[in-house]
């Protein structure tokens, strides 16, 4: 998916004229890559949301036009403040359409684990996106994966996920935990509450079997 924006070139530099493009409506950011010059510019807030609203999110191509020049690129280190629903700066990666791209995209668990219908098991998400590498054109909007059939502890990794046609991940041997299903806090406590009563049970048995054989001793040395 794909959008245009516009953009200014900075003629100032440092925070003090960084706070002023903010408070005017803008967000400082740089264009590079493709062995191009660092370029300092700044685009319009209210049109960058609304370029990250559409389907694409953060992978959305941009169509970038700088007075009379055209970048095609990708938003990355997109910095946000803490606190505050505010952009404060952007980098803008310059790519060719015809070569891949690395980009995060995000995994939509599907199904209801048999853990947790039948064991009463609870859904962790770990990692909630993969690193992928495809055509710029090619990065889907999010790739689903079903754990209907994972069991209470078990677990899946980025290297589990079916991935479309034309998309690697960014790292082959990536094994990093997606999602597993565990069981509730509460049901682990008594678990282990069970086999601390069992093993107080066998040491109470144990005392009493020794003091028995003590005391037969002892008769048995008075006669």
């Amino acid at each position: 998916m794909e959008t245009n924006l516009k953009a200014i070139v900075r003629e100032g530099m440092g925070s003090a004229e960084s706070r002023r493009l903010r408070k005017d409506g803008n967000i400082p950011a740089v264009v590079y890559g493709l062995g191009m010059d660092p370029l300092s510019v700044a685009v319009n807030a209210r049109e960058f949301r609304n370029a990250l609203k559409t389907e694409a999110g953060t992978n959305v191509i941009i169509n970038l036009e700088v007075g009379s020049d055209n970048y095609t690129a990708l938003a990355r280190e997109i910095q946000k403040h803490p606190y505050r629903d505010e952009y404060l700066h952007i980098d803008l990666i310059q790519i060719d359409l015809t070569q891949s791209v690395e980009a995060d995209v995000q995994i939509d668990f599907v199904g209801i684990p048999a853990g947790v219908k039948e064991e009463g098991g609870l859904v962790q998400t770990i990692n909630s996106s993969i690193s992928i590498s495809a055509l710029p054109s090619n990065i889907p909007t999010s790739i689903e994966l079903d754990i209907s059939a994972l069991n209470v502890g078990e677990n899946l990794t980025a290297t589990d996920v079916n991935l479309p046609e034309g998309v690697e991940l960014a790292n082959e041997d990536d094994e990093s935990l997606l999602v597993t299903i565990t069981l509730p806090r509460a049901a682990v406590e008594e678990e282990d509450l069970d086999e601390l009563g069992m093993e107080g049970e066998e040491s109470a048995d144990g005392e009493s079997t020794e003091e028995t054989v003590e005391e037969g001793s002892s008769d048995e040395s008075g006669e």
